[in-house]
């Protein structure tokens, strides 16, 4: 990746002027639901912004479909904005008033051009791409992209990430933003909800879902190994039991020959899919765990699908093995543990106590629609924007 960035330099060509240029990797891709919600909203809001990707990471999604296609995809859902989506060109020089990434790598990776460009830039640093705690690599590439006297602001939606930078010197707390939790796709979701059916009033079935997109095998560092033994363990005991898997799993995966019927996959899935699957789940199992993808890789808390599992009125069950979490456990969610005896011990308190999970899916839905509206999400990264764009702090 960084040598196809590199090749620009030796290149010239036409120059491309904008207030704010946004650049990625995989948008317009709709498997990135979050990318597509904030950066939609960016484009929706600033008249004068531009998203510019290479479109390389597209394999990591499990295809291999090119930025015309993808981009093609995109332009039907959202035709108004997606004439400002374009593929990044590398005979182009891009003059702009703001640059605006999202995740380590992609900071590395055009820091260089934006330096030759002399655009001043923010980085969104969400957990993963690139970013890892006490990591050697990701030390140096954060150091590279912080020592950049372009640098304006750095947007982290953690807290151990806030003090992760502050403690560690790489940049001072007035660099530093933080806005917990991450843009979800909430409007949409919210739009095309269903009425939810509740076991055993309107359904037979106690419905289980694990949904994660899979960076390794069997997908440990998002604790589908984990689900799948918990899986095993609740069905001896639990005939009225189904379990569901969204995301590129499938049987070879892990062995679920036992499970028969009562494990279903659906594969990796966009946004429009999840409001009428959402609508049949009971609860979302999330048995994630820390510094198994990568020495000091972690997710976000809660992971993506848990938001967006939360948002559409399912009862949340998760680890927090950093303790991260903000919400009131027990009520708004439940933190699980990594063992799946104990998990599968969880689960099988509220199957007994069915009133208990609806009143936290409730109170969890209400509690994730205000953490994750766009009033507090989007409505500050908007600010900090226009601040650095009109302000002349730029």
């Amino acid at each position: 990746m960084l040598d196809f960035i590199m090749k620009i330099f030796k290149k010239k060509g036409r120059s491309l002027n904008h207030d704010l240029v946004i650049l990625d990797d995989v948008f317009p891709h709709l498997l990135s639901a979050f990318r597509i919600s904030e950066y939609n909203s960016l484009l929706q809001h600033f008249s004068g912004a531009y998203i510019y990707s290479t479109g390389i990471t597209f394999t990591t999604l499990g295809e291999g479909r090119d930025f015309k296609a993808v981009h093609a995809d995109y332009s039907q859902l959202y035709p108004e904005i997606s004439d400002r989506v374009k593929f990044f060109d590398s005979r182009a020089r891009t003059s702009a008033r703001l640059c605006y990434l999202m995740f380590l790598n992609n900071a590395y990776q055009f820091i260089d051009y934006i330096e030759q460009c002399k655009m001043p830039f923010v980085l969104e640093l969400y957990p993963g791409g690139g970013f890892q705690l006490d990591d050697e690599v990701s030390d140096q590439k954060l150091r590279r992209v912080t020592a950049s006297p372009f640098l304006r602001k750095i947007i982290v939606t953690q807290k151990i990430s806030y003090d992760y930078l502050i403690n560690n010197s790489f940049c001072q707390s007035g660099r530093v933003e933080l806005i917990f939790g991450g843009v979800s796709p909430q409007e949409q979701l919210l739009r095309g909800l269903l009425p939810r059916k509740h076991y055993p009033v309107d359904k037979q079935s106690f419905d289980i879902c694990f949904v994660a997109h899979k960076y390794m095998p069997q997908g440990r560092d998002k604790g589908y190994d984990a689900f799948v033994e918990t899986a095993h363990m609740l069905a001896a005991s639990h005939p009225e039991m189904c379990f569901h898997v969204v995301g590129p799993f499938g049987p070879d995966d892990l062995p679920v020959m036992d499970l028969g019927d009562r494990i279903r996959f659906y594969g990796s899935r966009t946004t429009d899919f999840f409001p009428g699957f959402y609508g049949g789940m009971d609860m979302i199992v999330s048995p994630n765990v820390p510094f198994v993808l990568r020495p000091g890789a972690f997710d976000g808390f809660p992971t993506g699908a848990c938001v967006e599992a939360a948002l559409c009125g399912v009862a949340v069950f998760c680890c927090d093995e950093l303790g991260l979490n903000p919400f009131v456990a027990d009520k708004e969610l439940v933190i699980i543990p990594r063992e799946p005896a104990e998990i599968a011990r969880t689960i099988s308190h509220y199957i007994d106590h069915p009133e208990q999970l609806y009143n936290i899916s409730q109170l969890g839905q209400q509690r994730f629609k205000d953490v994750f509206s766009y009033r507090k999400q989007i409505e500050p990264r908007i600010k900090l924007l226009e601040n650095l764009l009109y302000a002349g702090t730029c």
